[in-house]
This record gives structure tokens, sequence and C-alpha cells, in this order.
């Protein structure tokens, strides 16, 4: 009988060492965890990069969900919570903004859960602490969202703010991102917040006031408009915004008139904010005469840029033909060449790169560039070639990786002329594009030579 008091007591020691118990953790209102990350390379796609973690808190918001805030523009690929009890199931990516880094993680294995935290915008605008709002841009981010402004700035990791066991929102630096997000996203089912599709500037100097708007009062001037987001071809720079949603800007004061405008494209007219595919309308002055323009919210894409910000969906795009390492240009690629990349990349990128990056096409038309050339012994002639744009192959302009793979795929061709910038050209037979094709794959084993939209 001593023997047994003996081992229950140790049991009992060894059990308040335990880092997570399932008891601690059904009662834990925030819970840590680790979210790892894969890193991608864009000068070098065909590369699995070493995975990096990042310390996140969760709520748990019902449904096997939980919600937290990490990093922006990033590839998660999953979270455990932070406990030595290896039995603890990996949490999957339900859904990820990489405009925002809101995250929904879901898991379908564990027996016991926390109690569920509820999101009730009402009652935490209502009873939670409030100030000084506006629409910031998050790090990272191109989407605006309206915060409320902390008097003390806290950690830059995210974190939540409770009152009671009331949730009021997420706290990142200094600002308050409000529960009505959080609701939102979790409501969507993860879907991202609406861009307004356009940029505008209301701070006119009296000569622009004079030029632009002799006869019209406070209107707001388009500067730019984001192309496969905003109202491209029907919006342009120069257009006098006179009205949104029904509602005139003559009636909107200076006092907060960026934030009130935003509330006016963003949110209904009950203050709530609106989801993607709402339509949005806009009375202008153009050419000395009104017009109408109607469009619907979308979320920012970069996708649609003749030089996007980054690779569609985090998988850089490549195509190796010839030892010829293709892809197609995006900043992202630039940035990897350090924080001074304007000075060590080439210069006719970073060029094209500030003055075309947003250039609006009818067809989503792309830069594609020849990275590199990877030593093999069929194209010694070739391998100091580097970062040289692919205008044609064959005599046809090339817009697209999609459109490099259909004609080196043409069965009619037997050569291959690729004419770069520079006045450079590289000739190939087909049959020395197959047998050099076979010589990497046997020489530097590559999964693929391609990786493409379908």
């Amino acid at each position: 009988m001593k023997s047994f008091k003996f081992i229950f007591v140790i049991f009992s020691i060894f059990a308040t060492l335990l880092p997570l118990g399932a008891e601690d953790f059904e009662d834990k209102r925030v819970i840590e965890s680790r979210i790892t990350f894969q890193k991608t390379s864009h000068q070098n796609p065909w590369l699995v990069g070493e995975p990096f973690s990042r310390k996140l808190n969760l709520i748990y918001i019902g449904k096997g969900l939980f919600f937290g805030v990490t990093l922006p523009k990033q590839n998660p690929v999953f979270a455990e919570f932070e406990s030595f009890d290896y039995s603890v199931p990996k949490l999957g990516i339900k859904s990820y903004d990489e405009e925002t880094g809101f995250l929904l993680l879901e898991t379908k294995e564990m027996p016991k859960l926390p109690k569920p935290v509820v999101l009730d915008s009402k009652s935490s605008n209502k009873h939670c602490p409030s100030g000084k709002s506006r629409y910031v841009f998050l790090p990272f981010s191109k989407t605006p969202i309206k915060v409320l402004l902390l008097e003390k700035k806290t950690s830059e990791e995210s974190d939540f703010f409770f009152k009671d066991q009331l949730l009021c929102g997420v706290t990142v630096s200094e600002y308050l991102i409000p529960t009505e997000y959080v609701e939102t996203f979790y409501r969507t089912g993860g879907k991202s917040f609406p861009h307004p599709g356009l940029v505008f500037d209301i701070n006119l100097t009296p000569s622009e006031r004079e030029y632009y708007s002799k006869t019209i009062s406070n209107p707001l001037l388009v500067t730019e408009v984001v192309p496969g987001v905003g109202p491209a071809y029907n919006l342009f720079p120069g257009d006098l915004i006179t009205e949104v949603n029904t509602i005139p800007l003559s009636k909107i004061d200076d006092w907060d008139r960026t934030d009130k405008v935003y509330d006016l494209i963003l949110r209904k007219p009950n203050g709530t904010l609106r989801e993607l595919g709402e339509t949005v309308q806009l009375k202008l002055h153009r050419n000395f005469q009104n017009q109408s323009v109607s469009y619907d919210l979308r979320a920012y894409d970069s996708n649609d840029f003749l030089i996007p910000e980054e690779a569609k969906k985090r998988k850089p795009l490549y195509l190796i033909a010839g030892g010829f390492f293709f892809t197609e240009l995006t900043n992202a690629y630039l940035k990897e060449f350090g924080s001074e990349y304007r000075v060590k990349s080439e210069k006719k990128l970073v060029y094209l790169s500030d003055y075309y990056q947003k250039k609006v096409h009818p067809v989503r038309e792309k830069i594609v560039i020849l990275s590199r050339v990877f030593p093999l012994e069929g194209n010694l002639g070739y391998q100091e070639f580097q970062d040289l744009v692919l205008e044609k192959v064959n005599g046809t302009r090339i817009t697209s990786l999609s459109q490099l793979k259909t004609l080196l795929q043409s069965e009619d061709t037997t050569y291959y002329a690729f004419e770069l910038s520079g006045g450079k050209i590289a000739f190939f037979t087909r049959r020395e594009i197959l047998d050099l094709q076979q010589e990497l794959q046997l020489t530097y084993k590559l999964g693929r030579a391609y990786n493409l939209e379908d």
C-alpha cells in the first residue's frame, strides 16, 4: 500500500510538469503554437527550400477551427501546439490570406477542444475600448484595413485583446484590428478582404484644383487603377469621382476624408464590411462630361500585372529547355539578389520593373527572361547568357511561359532560334533540344523540367 502511494505522488508531480495537459488546454483562451512555412526561391524554383517556423497565438472558434494572424506573403504548411507531447496532431491549413496573414487552421483528430471564443462584433463595438480609427496597410499588404490606434505600441507579433470574456480584436504593433474582421473572415470561410481597386488623391494643390475642378466641389482625383482588381478600361488616372454609391463627395468634408472615402467603397450604409463580389457604383467627370462606372469588388492580386510582385500562389513558374532556365519576371525574382538588388541585378530588368510593373494589358502578358544556362556539353557557347529578356522564338514574340512551351512542343518545328535582349541569339535543332533535356536530367537529377499554370 505504501509503494502505491509513492507511485501516485510521483505521477502527480510529473503531471504538474507537463507543458500542455489536456485539462489546461481545454481551459486556455489563447493557445500558443508554432507555424511552419516552406521557403520558396524564385531563382531556383525547382528546389525545395528549408522550412522555418514562427510562434503563433491561436484562439479556438468552433467546428474544429482555430484562428490566428501570421506572416503575410508566405507559404504556410502546418501548425502544431507548443507541447513536448508528440502525440498532439498537426493543424492543417484551412484558409490563408496572403495580404493580412489571417489564417484558419483545422483539426479532425483531437478528442477534446477548448471552449470556443465567441465572435460578436456588435457586442465588442459596444463594450470594448474605442478611440481614433484609421485605414492602414499592414506590413507587406496593399489592402486597406480599418484599425483602432492604440495608445501604446505592443509587440510586432500578433496577439488577442480581450475585455473580460469578450474578444475585442487582434493587436499588431500599435494597431487593434477589430473583431469584425475576424468574424467576417470566419463567416466567409477564409476569403480575402476586398481592395478598393483604385488609388486616389484628395490633397490637391490650388493649381491642381484650378486645373481639374473649376466647377466641381471636393472631387476625388484618380491617380491609379489596379489592373485585375479595379475597373480597368472604365476608369483612368485623371478622372474626377464626384459620387460613390449614390453619396455625393461634396458632402464629405476634408477631415478624415481619405478614411471616409474608403468607408463609402468598402462598407455598406450600415457600416458593416462589404464582401468580395459586391458592386461599387461611381459617378465621375471626364473630358467635361459626366459618366457612370460600376465594378465588382475583388481581392488584391498582382497576377494580372505585366510584372507581378510574386508568382501566383507562391509557386514560381519556370521552363527549362536546352539547359536554358526561363521564368517570368517578378519583383520577388529581383529581390532575391539581396537588399542591394537594384545595384546587383541586371539594370534592364530593374528598369522594366520600375516603369512597367502595373502596365494594363488587354490580355495577360508577361515578360519571359532567360535567368541562366545550366552547364552542359551541348550548350557550351551559351553558358555566359544570364538575365536576358526572351523577345522572340522563330520570329514569334513571346508573351508567357505557356506560349513558349506550346512553341517548343510543335511537331512541325525542326529548329529553334531564341532571340534575346542585347542582340543575342541562340540556335538549336529539335534533336539537340531533346538530347540536352536528357543530359540535364542525368546530370542535375531535376524532378521536372517545368512548372506552369494549367
